[in-house]
Formats: structure tokens, sequence, C-alpha cells
């Protein structure tokens, strides 16, 4: 893949942490919080695609005559449920939902600090959650035959990092406008990538 290929499936996959990141930093936003949902994050986006490589590495001989075709439905599948998931969702309806629950668990219970979301399970639920689409990315990769993994794998972590880094700071306010389009956009940068699986 040419590096401009994988900047764009970086910042398509990126998309989810940044907007999940977002909602969680509506509170919490220290610097060990937004440390460690930045790090696990783009740690989580850095290991799915090399796993799902691997497994796509394995069925490549039996998929050499339609491997592009595969993998080509496999991300534009992804980026249709990323566009459909943005679509049917109003403007903050995620960030919204994060907020009523933290304040309704609040609420029962007055006198017990909210559970951070940044820490445990919950912060590992968090990570594969907004990791699975490069799961997917990276077993459309190994049928293709795409023999840079670690490379792209590393680029996709980075920028997952990153862009998880910019959703806490980001904050509420931005968070609420820029969800669903960051979706969208994610989405359809996945399409294209998918329709190039079958041109090139």
């Amino acid at each position: 893949m040419h590096l401009h290929d994988v900047l764009a499936v970086a910042v398509g996959l990126g998309m989810d942490a940044m907007s999940v990141s977002a909602a969680i930093g509506v509170k919490w936003h220290g610097p060990g919080q937004t440390f460690r949902l930045a790090w696990h994050m783009g740690l989580f986006q850095f290991a799915m695609p090399i796993l799902g490589w691997s497994a796509g590495q394995q069925l490549a001989d039996l998929l050499e005559h339609f491997g592009s075709y595969v993998a080509a439905a496999l991300v534009f599948a992804v980026g249709v449920k990323m566009l459909y998931e943005a679509l049917r969702r109003r403007p903050g309806e995620v960030e919204e939902k994060v907020e009523q629950r933290t304040e309704q668990f609040v609420e029962k219970v007055a006198h017990v600090r909210a559970k951070d979301p940044t820490k445990g399970w919950s912060l590992i639920v968090l990570s594969v959650a907004t990791s699975l689409d490069a799961l997917v990315v990276g077993f459309s990769l190994g049928i293709k035959g795409e023999g840079s993994i670690w490379l792209v794998s590393l680029v996709i972590g980075v920028v997952a990092a990153g862009m998880s880094l910019t959703g806490v700071l980001v904050g509420r306010r931005v968070g609420k406008a820029l969800g669903p389009l960051a979706e969208t956009v994610g989405a359809l940068v996945l399409m294209g990538l998918a329709v190039s699986f079958l041109l090139l």
C-alpha cells in the first residue's frame, strides 16, 4: 500500500476511537486518564490488523483468484455499517447517552465515586470495540497479499492514539458536533478504499 492509502485507512479507522474518546473526555480528562485512553486505543488499533492479517494470509492461497473482491467487500461492508450508524444517529446521541448513564449512576450511589471508564475492563472493552474494524482491514490485507503489515499497523496505531488524544482534548462541546460527522467521513474513506482494491 502507498503511504497516502495507509494514512487514509488510519484516519478512517481512528474516527471511532476519536468519537468514543470525546464522549469519555466529557467527564474523565485528567492527564492519567487521557494517557491511558490514547495508549490503549493506539495499542489495540496496532495489534488488531496484525491478527487479522495473519488469518488472512492463511486463506490467501484458497482465495487467490478472487481475494481482491473479498477484501473490497469486507472493507466496503465496514464502511457501509459505519455510514448507516452515523446517518441514523442524531448529533450528540452517543455523548448524551454516556452523560445520562453517568448522571444516573451518580444519583444512585452519590456517596461512591463514579467508576472511571479509563481503567480496568471498561477500558479493554472500549479498546476492543473501537478496533474491530481494524481487525477486518488487516484480514482483508492478508487476503490481498500485502506484505508490509507491520508498518501499516504502526501507522494505524499511532494515528489512532493521536486521534484519541485529540478526542479527549476536544471534549464535550466539539465532540457532540463532530461525532456523527467524524464517523461519516471515516465510513466514506473506507468505502473509497474498498473501491480502490478493485481498481488497482
